[in-house]
């Protein structure tokens, strides 16, 4: 019965810790705003939803190891923030105004304009608005691949390395919770705000930014963070994958002001968090996580993803 018991507990890794963490951590500030929040039992039955469906796969991988079971345990936490990304605008309206406001005055002050508004107006053509939006499209092309890419090829580094991943996203949700901005797109006066046609990914985007984004989250920039920080772990731990994406990332850094998602300094503030959070994921993880290892059947059947 122990060791079936330290087997169990064996099998949660470090993604699901720091993803319990968030979770309590975001309880504890509903709690907090008691009173102060529309709706709130929701958010608590989502988090209990997450939690037994944690369980749950933690349990079904010990009774039923294999291909399955083990591709879910790896790839839920993405399902997981495409639910706390919008909701740290809910969270975020208890705390403080939004930035937006001191952000434009700083652009206006130093630049003497908004890139965010000037840029798409200088560069309409449509072939050039669909490669802007085919850019920020990469963002979840790039997020999908390193994450099955390190299970799959580098299980020795996984752990850590989307640890650190999943740590810096959380971060950046607390950042946008307790100081909200809601970028051009939601600022910007009637009119400035509207985009350039162009084909395809331009029309993608429109429907995911409709359907899946929220006034929230400008400052810094997550876009421009994770995905410079996934691309250093590249740089460090697989060359020629950093010269794969290297395009796609350069597209999506201009992207993000292009389509009216971030200021100018939002991208700038964005670059200065990669190596903050990869300087202390590490250390967190290595404090919480020193005694880790990727069990020993792991490698092996990550390579067969």
């Amino acid at each position: 019965m122990a060791d079936n018991k330290h087997k169990f507990l064996f099998r949660f890794r470090p993604v699901d810790r720091i993803t319990i963490l968030y979770i309590f951590l975001t309880a504890s500030l509903l709690l907090f705003g008691t009173g102060s929040y529309e709706n709130v039992t929701g958010h608590y039955l989502v988090r209990a939803g997450m939690l037994l469906f944690i369980w749950m796969i933690l349990r079904l991988e010990e009774e039923f190891p294999g291909r399955l079971t083990r591709t879910v345990h790896q790839l839920y936490p993405l399902l997981f923030l495409t639910y706390f990304f919008p909701e740290t605008a809910y969270l975020g309206d208890l705390f403080s105004h939004h930035l937006d406001p001191g952000i434009v005055r700083a652009e206006i002050s130093v630049l003497g304009f908004l890139p965010s508004e000037a840029f798409s107006r200088c560069c309409s053509q449509p072939w050039f608005s669909e490669l802007m939006h085919f850019g920020y499209f990469s963002f979840y092309l790039i997020i999908t691949f390193f994450v099955v890419y390190y299970y799959a090829k580098l299980p020795h580094l996984a752990g850590k390395e989307i640890f650190i991943f999943l740590f810096s996203f959380y971060t950046f949700y607390l950042i946008f919770i307790f100081f909200p901005s809601e970028g051009p797109q939601y600022y910007l006066p009637a009119g400035k705000e509207s985009m350039p046609d162009g084909y395809l990914f331009t029309h993608i985007m429109q429907k995911i930014l409709l359907y899946g984004d929220k006034p929230t989250g400008a400052f810094p920039s997550s876009h421009i963070g994770m995905t410079w920080l996934m691309m250093y772990f590249f740089f460090k731990d697989k060359r020629k994958v950093f010269y794969w994406w290297l395009i796609p990332a350069i597209l999506l850094t201009f992207s993000t002001v292009y389509i009216k998602a971030h200021y100018a300094l939002d991208v700038m503030a964005g670059f200065l968090t990669v190596p903050v959070f990869a300087w202390s994921g590490n250390k967190v993880y290595d404090w919480f996580f020193a005694t880790y290892t990727v069990p020993e059947e792991e490698p092996a059947m990550a390579k067969s993803l």
